[in-house]
């Protein structure tokens, strides 16, 4: 190859670099996390605050699009699960999780299956394994997630559970007269923002 192809090469190469710009990899990381319990009863629905969380993950990001989650871990102390109807409702839950033998709620996942639409709503699947009482069960848990206007990401998660399918005992109260449904909806709203981004 002589000179004047050689210089052409270069030029050429030199115009996709700047025209088509490698993208930015990023790692994420947790900013906050909020969650919840919901249920009914015979009675009336009810709620309960998951007011301590620690998550852990693997996150990556290309150009504010989620591309990675992997090494997963949730644990969720279970006295801090508060109700807003007060202290015999908290002490009927902490029951029903055998709290005091089992004082955490853990779920691990080493890795998740992310799809992006063309309009760029996120679709994360994850298999993992949720202990809850003692008992250790298989759950995928499907979530979405969007990029927020200040450049953060929020993750939203809404997954029905029963609680005779992991040996729980739904709460009772006055003499078996209000009894909790069997059926539970957990709620979380996780929000990830960038640690640092990767050098071009």
């Amino acid at each position: 190859m002589n000179s004047k192809h050689l210089n052409a090469t270069l030029v050429v190469l030199l115009a996709i670099l700047l025209y088509h710009p490698l993208h930015a990899q990023s790692t994420l990381t947790v900013k906050s996390v909020k969650a919840s319990i919901q249920g009914s009863s015979t009675l009336h629905d009810w709620e309960s605050q998951i007011t301590q969380i620690t998550c852990l993950g693997d996150f990556q990001s290309d150009n504010t699009l989620l591309t990675n989650i992997a090494d997963i871990s949730v644990k969720i102390p279970v006295a801090g699960i508060k109700s807003s109807e007060g202290r015999m409702m908290d002490n009927k839950t902490y029951e029903a999780f055998k709290s005091e033998e089992h004082p955490y709620i853990t779920y691990t996942a080493s890795r998740a299956q992310i799809t992006t639409d063309a309009a760029k709503n996120t679709t994360i699947k994850v298999s993992g394994n949720l202990t809850m009482a003692g008992t250790t069960k298989p759950i995928t848990i499907e979530a979405k997630g969007k990029s927020l206007p200040n450049g953060d990401m929020e993750i939203s998660i809404a997954r029905k559970l029963k609680m005779t399918e992991f040996n729980m005992k739904p709460p009772t109260a006055m003499m078996g007269t209000i009894k909790v449904g069997d059926e539970v909806t957990v709620v979380v709203s996780l929000v990830l923002t960038q640690a640092a981004a990767a050098s071009r």
